[in-house]
């Protein structure tokens, strides 16, 4: 059983690398940018210079694997990424092979909303728990499914996309070409189409000195509006949180969960946003599967690409 974890988190901005033990101390860490648009080998090469220089200075052995989050559909099974909309040239890449090759050690690749779901069971707010679902609130919204103490991530290890599940038939547009998915009310892209909406009719006001200017309406000037009371944009807030709630009450349904860990940055807006999803799922889920299951933020915070790397190491179910 591992006890230690070459832990590396890949976002399309910063690149983190990071030793960390099954405890969940972060005994070194390392972060850098990811300069993508630099293409796919000048970041491999980059990633593994991250962990072979945190290994060599922290003297990790030869035998500790590389856990590694990786935005963008992936095959954890042959370690490919098949594409990121975030890092540029990303198509088929094999990124677990060439950084095996690179730094001689196992590595194991997973989605980083599944990895991320792994370490609020490993370290965060379903430490402990078998039955946890993770929904995390970014730029998009990404997912994770820990069931009875296995990660379901489907035949190709694609699945766990629970951002994308359709609460409304006939809602808005959503990036992965279908309508009405939970991203497009709940995501980032999706509150700032909002928010300049409501600033483009004239009611958005309080979003726009939130803001500053239009250049930076967004979640957080959203969050800044609804403290301070201003009543069109806790109506966009209770629209989005609605249909947060109601995916939330589809996956209590079919999964019954212990724990809904909700991360992000989007979900920094807090009660606002959040208290409507609780509600939705109050009123859509079946009552008697309410009965165990806790809403909770994230414990992982700006930590949790880290954490979940770390977790892929020391989970011990079937990949």
């Amino acid at each position: 059983m591992a006890r230690l974890a070459l832990a590396v988190d890949l976002g399309g901005t910063n690149l983190r690398a990071a030793v960390v033990n099954r405890d969940g101390d972060i005994q070194a860490e390392t972060q850098q940018r990811t300069q993508s648009s630099d293409g796919p080998d000048a970041v491999i090469e980059r990633i593994a210079a991250a962990v072979n220089d945190i290994a060599e200075s922290n003297q990790v052995p030869n035998d500790v694997p590389v856990g590694l989050a990786s935005p963008g559909p992936l095959d954890p099974r042959t370690g490919v990424v098949y594409f990121s909309p975030n890092l540029p040239g990303w198509t088929n890449i094999p990124l677990a092979a060439k950084l095996r090759e690179r730094t001689k050690r196992e590595v194991v690749l997973s989605n980083d909303a599944n990895a991320a779901a792994l370490g609020e069971v490993f370290f965060g707010a379903g430490k402990g728990t078998r039955n946890l679902l993770y929904l995390g609130l970014g730029t998009g919204v990404g997912g994770g499914i820990y069931s009875e103490g296995l990660l379901i991530d489907g035949v190709r290890g694609m699945g766990g996309e629970l951002g994308h599940v359709t609460v409304d038939l006939n809602g808005p547009r959503c990036t992965c070409g279908s309508v009405g998915c939970i991203e497009a009310y709940t995501s980032a892209w999706a509150l700032t189409r909002d928010a300049l909406a409501l600033v483009d009719s004239g009611r958005g006001d309080a979003i726009l000195r939130a803001a500053g200017d239009r250049d930076n309406v967004g979640p957080r000037a959203l969050g800044q509006a609804a403290s301070d009371g201003d009543a069109a944009t806790l109506a966009l807030l209770e629209r989005a949180g609605h249909a947060l709630g109601a995916g939330m009450a589809s996956f209590v349904n079919i999964f019954n969960p212990e724990v809904i860990a909700i991360g992000g940055g989007v979900s920094l807006i807090g009660d606002p946003l959040l208290e409507p999803a609780r509600r939705a799922l109050a009123t859509f889920a079946m009552p008697i599967m309410l009965e165990n299951v806790k809403v909770v933020p994230s414990q992982l915070g700006v930590k949790t690409g880290i954490y979940g790397a770390a977790a892929l190491v020391f989970y011990d179910g079937p990949r």
